[in-house]
């Protein structure tokens, strides 16, 4: 009398090519990745970039009544608004969720804001590929 031996599992070459299989998708998708992540930190400093526009747009129409909004030393500011009176600097932060300016995901750093007049203003980014 023969017994037959029920054997269960898988073998080491369908293991194998399930491993190989997957090597080759994290390889497709490692790269994809890192792109997407890169687009998205640049979509929000853009973003960000937009929001500080329009928090001056804001400040104009709020302001408007002014003689001039802005006074001499405010051409130019950065996150710290070296330049700025505080009664400028509480004025404009007020517009941003919790007085503070957005900044650029990539390193950290604040935009460069220089209003070159009552209605123009110029933001740049330290990652010259992020500026629009």
């Amino acid at each position: 009398m023969r017994k037959t031996i029920n054997r269960k599992g898988f073998s080491l070459v369908e293991l194998m090519i399930v491993v190989v299989i997957m090597g080759i998708l994290i390889a497709v998708a490692i790269p994809l990745y890192g792109a997407i992540q890169k687009n998205a930190e640049k979509r929000t400093c853009q973003d960000n970039q937009r929001s500080i526009r329009a928090a001056h747009a804001r400040y104009i129409l709020d302001h408007a009544n002014d003689n001039k909004i802005f006074k001499d030393g405010h051409s130019s500011f950065n996150g710290s608004f070296e330049n700025a009176e505080d009664v400028f600097k509480e004025a404009f932060l007020g517009y941003f969720d919790g007085s503070v300016l957005p900044y650029c995901p990539v390193n950290g750093t604040y935009y460069t804001v220089t209003v070159n007049s009552d209605v123009d203003i110029e933001i740049v980014c330290s990652e010259s590929e992020h500026n629009s």
